[in-house]
């Protein structure tokens, strides 16, 4: 009985070392954190996949996801994502989003990114979240599935940058990592 007695006395003790810890831990970064350094309220990253042709009269093709994660508490309502590819080089660009949210089509196709021009620069592709859309606290929205194709026989070379706006975040945040691409 008495090896159970100190073994619980042990553990009880080694809690409460960890709780004072975490407590020193907790007042460590608030006394070392600068007004400026805020945790952000969200990250977003890309993941993707290449599927390179053999015969030189296919096309090679790129699978794309742009994925938003909230690390907040709060709803992000107005969300808006604008995907930068820098290339020369000629390509096609398609996915799973409606170009024309007005017509009747796209109404019934329950996507969840719209498609709208922002800017006059054809290197931008403006994303908002659909009506009824919006990314609750936690949880993560993803362009799933874009698509980009280019002819085999010619080189090719593009980057591509993802950038984040929100009511918070009206200069945008950039992208964690990109996608670069030199065939």
């Amino acid at each position: 009985m008495t090896n159970m007695s100190e073994l619980k006395k042990r553990i009880g003790e080694l809690n409460n070392q960890t709780d004072r810890f975490v407590e020193e831990f907790k007042e460590y970064l608030q006394a070392h954190q600068t007004p400026d350094q805020q945790n952000p309220p969200f990250i977003s990253y890309f993941t993707h996949s290449i599927n390179a042709a053999t015969d030189f009269q296919d096309e090679n093709l790129l699978f794309g996801g742009f994925h938003i994660k909230n690390l907040s508490s709060a709803t992000i309502e107005d969300l808006y994502i604008c995907l930068r590819i820098d290339t020369s080089d000629p390509f096609n660009f398609s996915g799973k989003f409606n170009n024309d949210p007005s017509s009747i089509n796209a109404q019934a196709i329950l996507a969840t990114w719209e498609r709208f021009n922002h800017s006059d620069d054809d290197k931008e592709h403006w994303f908002k979240l659909g009506q009824g859309h919006y990314l609750k606290p936690f949880d993560d929205v993803s362009l799933s599935d874009f698509q980009i194709t280019w002819e085999n026989h010619v080189p090719f070379s593009c980057s591509i940058t993802g950038f984040v706006y929100t009511e918070s975040e009206s200069d945008g945040k950039t992208s964690l990592n990109t996608i670069n691409i030199r065939m």
